[in-house]
């Protein structure tokens, strides 16, 4: 069972996206901005960490760009998600959605990033 941390600022948007990844039977942690997530992913093993982009206070990117440097997080799969309509090109997240999410597209690509870490590098 994959533990996937969910981060936004809208409780309505991370409770849609739970009920999704529960859908999965996926394990759910959620955080509304990147502080919450970091104290998470200070306490629990998690296999992906799916993000909003803007947040008041530590946003998606800075959250990603924190996780990327820090050696025992940086082999988390990060899905950067957001309403704008290019990515962040500074971010050295592993996937990208727009939203509105398609809920078989979270999925899937959530699926995909999890696959796609546990392959070997060689």
């Amino acid at each position: 069972m994959k533990t996937v941390l969910l981060v936004d600022d809208d409780p309505a948007t991370i409770e849609a996206w739970t009920l999704c990844m529960q859908g999965e039977e996926c394990t759910v942690l959620c955080a509304f901005d990147g502080n919450g997530a970091l104290s998470i992913l200070g306490e629990q093993r998690v296999d992906i960490v799916v993000s909003d982009w803007m947040m008041p206070g530590l946003g998606g990117a800075l959250l990603c760009q924190t996780m990327k440097n820090d050696a025992t997080l940086a082999h988390i799969p990060f899905l950067m998600i957001s309403g704008h309509p290019n990515p962040p090109a500074f971010v050295s997240y592993d996937g990208y959605l727009r939203k509105p999410v398609d809920m078989e597209t979270l999925i899937s690509a959530v699926n995909r990033l999890c696959a796609a870490k546990k392959r070997p590098l060689y």
